[in-house]
């Protein structure tokens, strides 16, 4: 019942909010100029789509009110229309950006290949953050890794907040591809140090081994996971927040 009153909350907070998000729709046109950039990833209209469904996620309540009543609703429209200014310009940003990162990647690692009327696969359920499925397994490491990354509906599964970190993830990424032309070894040891972190991921994407209540601490620790990868690949860039070993066992063991 409570999930279902979150979802009917949000319903009727999109309908107070009718107007203004018809104006965050058309706002979201611009990014019609990214379409040299999405050449085998995904259509112009896709990105559309899921860039405004990203949008109404980060707009309307996460969770129920404290109390059905007419003042907690009014709360919650207000809340949501304070964040409407300027967010459709921001996602823009963030999105330019990305693809920009990701076709200097491409560049140095070559495309992804994904067999004709094959659907890529997606992190929706963490299920890329591991070996891409055999039977289409892109060119090579480091564009399986992009791949994982970013797939082509990343504005359906990764949330608004956490656009902004992932240019960072990505050059980490380029940094990491150049690194490991020159020293391969030194990659090598590196990559072990991640990889129990990358089993646990793919352990908890399994389905059904995992309740929804524990889905956003398995967030928690895919994020926790990439900023790793930062701070062993690309330390320059700077991490989010304080990341270790240590860290990232405690999160393991929560979950």
């Amino acid at each position: 019942a409570r999930r279902a009153s979150v979802g009917g909350l949000q319903r009727l907070v999109a309908l107070a909010l009718q107007k203004d998000l018809a104006w965050l729709h058309k706002d979201l046109r611009a990014l019609t100029q990214f379409a040299p950039l999405l050449e085998k990833f995904c259509t112009v209209e896709e990105l559309y789509d899921t860039a405004f469904a990203n949008l109404q996620r980060h707009l309307l309540p996460s969770e129920g009110l404290p109390a059905l009543s007419e003042a907690h609703f009014h709360a919650a429209v207000e809340e949501s229309r304070n964040r409407l200014p300027g967010l459709a310009a921001k996602l823009k940003d963030h999105v330019g950006t990305i693809l920009k990162v990701r076709q200097e990647i491409l560049r140095r690692s070559g495309p992804v290949t994904t067999p004709k009327g094959t659907r890529a696969q997606t992190l929706s359920d963490l299920k890329q953050l591991g070996a891409a499925p055999a039977a289409h397994l892109p060119a090579n490491p480091w564009t399986e890794a992009l791949a994982a990354l970013l797939p082509p509906n990343f504005l359906e599964v990764i949330p608004f907040a956490q656009l902004v970190h992932l240019p960072r993830y990505l050059k980490a990424l380029r940094i990491r591809i150049e690194r490991a032309t020159l020293n391969p070894v030194k990659d090598q040891d590196r990559a072990r140090l991640l990889a129990p972190y990358q089993e646990t991921l793919r352990k908890f994407a399994t389905p059904l081994s995992a309740p929804p209540e524990t889905r956003p601490q398995i967030e928690v620790f895919r994020w926790m996971v990439e900023e790793y990868k930062v701070s062993l690949f690309a330390q320059e860039l700077g991490t989010a927040f304080p990341i270790s070993p240590k860290r990232l066992d405690e999160q393991r063991q929560r979950l």
